[in-house]
């Protein structure tokens, strides 16, 4: 169970985009984040609720080809989030102020698991909602943030306490030049090895139905799509 919950840590932690994918053209480092910072606090402050698709590419040192998986983000202001994975297994991380739930799919049913580490899966999806809205103020307790510009914004988060940096090294977040979306993240180890998580079919001020974000029978995720209107 502690390395299961380690392993979804890790990967909600990288939904906080490599800044150098090749044939991406250099960035110039922001001398003063401030700024830039502030500015994306206020464009993204106003956003109550977020619906997210995203391929997930592990790469490891093992394998020849990265590992791949999808699945979709959901986020409810002010403390709602929900994390499930849709393919090639399915799995969901519910999150909420109070508590988190972790389900998997068995034998066409939803189990939910007993978690070993709740107060680390709450605490990460804390910081996700808290970068989804822009709130970077609130995380440079925890994390030395740098901006970098050019085709696309990179946003750096390297964490300041020394266990975490044995697990991780950086998280990069790569938006468009006026912060409009998230286009994609990076998670570093130290090992060399990274998680990248691509996002598309962004969607903002959607409503999401009852029981989306139920930690005991959460709604059914091609009912969420139906309701927003984004059914296949």
């Amino acid at each position: 169970m502690k390395k299961l919950t380690s392993m979804a840590a890790l990967a909600l932690m990288s939904a906080l985009a490599a800044a150098g994918q090749a044939g991406d053209p250099p960035l110039s480092p922001v001398a003063d984040p401030r700024p830039v910072l502030q500015d994306l606090q206020r464009k993204m402050s106003s956003l109550d609720s977020v619906y997210f698709e995203f391929t997930q590419e592990r790469e490891l040192k093992l394998f020849a080809e990265p590992l791949r998986s999808e699945g979709v983000m959901l986020i409810q202001r002010p403390d709602q989030i929900r994390w499930e994975t849709t393919a090639p297994f399915q799995s969901i991380l519910l999150g909420g102020r109070q508590s988190v739930a972790q389900f998997e799919r068995a034998d066409g049913a939803w189990k939910k698991l007993k978690l070993g580490f709740p107060q680390l899966l709450r605490r990460v999806m804390e910081q996700m909602t808290q970068m989804n809205e822009g709130k970077l103020d609130a995380l440079t307790s925890e994390y030395t943030i740098s901006v970098g510009l050019g085709r696309l914004a990179v946003v750096t988060l390297a964490p300041k306490d020394e266990t975490i940096r044995s697990m991780l090294s950086s998280i990069e977040v790569k938006m468009l030049p006026d912060f409009s979306a998230t286009r994609e993240v990076v998670m570093h180890e130290p090992s060399g090895e990274f998680t990248r998580i691509l996002f598309h079919g962004e969607k903002r001020g959607v409503s999401f139905p009852p029981g989306t974000f139920d930690q005991n029978k959460p709604l059914d995720i091609a009912a969420v799509k139906a309701a927003i209107g984004n059914a296949p």
